[in-house]
């Protein structure tokens, strides 16, 4: 039963991630949205919690089939956290990189599930192609309470990620969303970026060089 659960997730994940592919490819540029009052909120935090991005990578077969790498994409992930890890740390912030699986295991589920439709509305409704001014300028956008998630490590914010890529030899679209959020659940700062020319999610350069590139801003706009 959990292996077919697993398993659901995965097919859940990659249909999720082709259809925001199909509006965010040719994306070369960072783009940041933040809640208008994340300054306050960031002074706020001095320890992130981290746990491991959700990142899959697929190759396309010529007959339009879709195979998941999950070696490829286990591996994106590993590296995607530490590469978080060490933008935060580098901004002064205490990181802490955890294993979902040790973390409450039903209020990580459901904090990961609703990030998922959160990121899918985040980016139709502030990046595009269906842009909502309203909720652009006012980036309001809440997961519910983490205070139980946060507590096991005694921090004071998460940071969530989420990022995909077509093409497992050579990369047709690839992109990855960083989310950081803080206790009550409230998203105060969000950025993606995605460019397949220049990165590949199979390569540690790569990886470590779309969350550089993602995080760009993070530490400039709190300051």
């Amino acid at each position: 039963m959990q292996k077919n659960t697993r398993v659901r997730n995965v097919y859940r994940f990659m249909l999720m991630a082709m259809v925001i592919g199909l509006w965010l490819s040719g994306c070369s540029a960072a783009t940041e949205r933040m809640h208008p009052r994340f300054p306050d909120y960031r002074q706020t935090m001095g320890t992130m919690l981290v746990p491991v991005p959700e990142i899959g990578i697929v190759e396309k077969m010529p007959d339009g089939s879709r195979i998941y790498e999950e070696a490829s994409s286990h591996e994106a992930r590993r590296i995607a956290q530490q590469a978080i890890v060490k933008q935060l740390r580098n901004r002064r912030f205490r990181a802490l990189p955890v294993d979902a699986d040790s973390l409450p295991e039903d209020e990580m589920a459901s904090i990961r599930s609703l990030f998922r439709s959160v990121n899918r509305s985040i980016q139709l409704h502030t990046i595009g192609p269906q842009v909502f001014p309203s909720q652009k300028a006012a980036f309001d956008y809440q997961l519910g309470p983490v205070t139980g998630i946060l507590k096991t490590r005694l921090a004071d914010g998460l940071v969530l990620a989420i990022g995909h890529q077509t093409g497992s030899d050579r990369p047709a679209r690839n992109w990855i969303s960083i989310a950081v959020v803080e206790p009550g659940g409230r998203i105060i700062w969000y950025g993606i970026h995605g460019d397949h020319e220049r990165f590949d999610l199979k390569t540690a350069e790569g990886v470590n060089a779309l969350v550089a590139a993602a995080m760009a801003n993070f530490w400039e706009q709190g300051s």
